[in-house]
């Protein structure tokens, strides 16, 4: 594990940044928050950040409660599944709510707020996407995402067929990132499970997800590897 990449990273030396600093430190020392998802998935890849986005072990009510203490602006289109974006200097930063899922629909779910981490990272959807990392630039990596993206595999965490169903969106997402890398791993069975299951994008994807899904793929170091295998099951 490189971990250089991190500690060369903003997210380690956040204390450097006056945006992260202004809105990290009204909530040390009362709850819990940690860089989570993307940012921390692109470190390791080596991109540069594009969108940093944290977890924190409160409610919303709770985070918005300590955002207007603090003065900093926020959007609350996100609350219904516990997304509360800070807004400082423009730049928005999303801080979401440890979940864990009640009932699925295909593509949106009831949650139930949780202080468990874990819980939070069994919910997510790739392995490489539920690595944590703490302020004191602590990694918390449950399902070895790390691992898979230096080997370039693309894994789902914990059951297949279940992430799946549980939001058919994961579908394109799966394709999109195959174009992460350039030479993609990923096992046979979580194919033919996507596949088997592609015709269903349209009954619960919106049409306007499924534009954005596409152009993301077209911006992938390494699109063409989101399309090749499209169709061949």
């Amino acid at each position: 594990m490189n971990t250089q990449l991190i500690k060369e990273s903003i997210l380690y030396r956040w204390k450097t940044s006056d945006k992260l600093s202004k809105l990290i430190n009204i909530f040390n020392n009362r709850v819990e928050i940690r860089f989570v998802g993307g940012c921390v998935r692109d470190i390791f890849l080596g991109f540069p950040l594009k969108e940093i986005d944290f977890a924190i072990n409160c409610k919303p009510k709770e985070t918005i409660m300590i955002l207007e203490e603090s003065n900093i602006d926020y959007l609350d289109t996100g609350l219904s599944h516990g997304t509360v974006t800070a807004l400082i200097d423009k730049k928005k930063y999303e801080i979401t709510s440890l979940r864990k899922d009640i009932k699925t629909y295909g593509r949106f779910a009831e949650v139930e707020y949780t202080k468990d981490w874990e819980q939070d990272a069994l919910r997510r959807d790739f392995c490489m996407n539920a690595i944590y990392l703490s302020m004191n630039g602590d990694l918390y990596d449950k399902f070895n995402g790390i691992s898979d993206i230096e080997n370039q595999k693309i894994s789902f965490i914990g059951n297949t067929l279940k992430r799946i169903q549980e939001d058919f969106l994961r579908i394109l997402r799966f394709y999109r990132f195959l174009g992460l890398f350039k030479s993609p791993k990923y096992n046979q069975e979580d194919l033919d499970i996507v596949n088997s299951n592609f015709d269903k994008i349209r009954k619960f994807v919106s049409n306007e997800k499924i534009k954005k899904e596409i152009l993301k793929m077209l911006l992938m170091p390494f699109s063409k590897n989101s399309f090749i295998l499209i169709g061949d099951n």
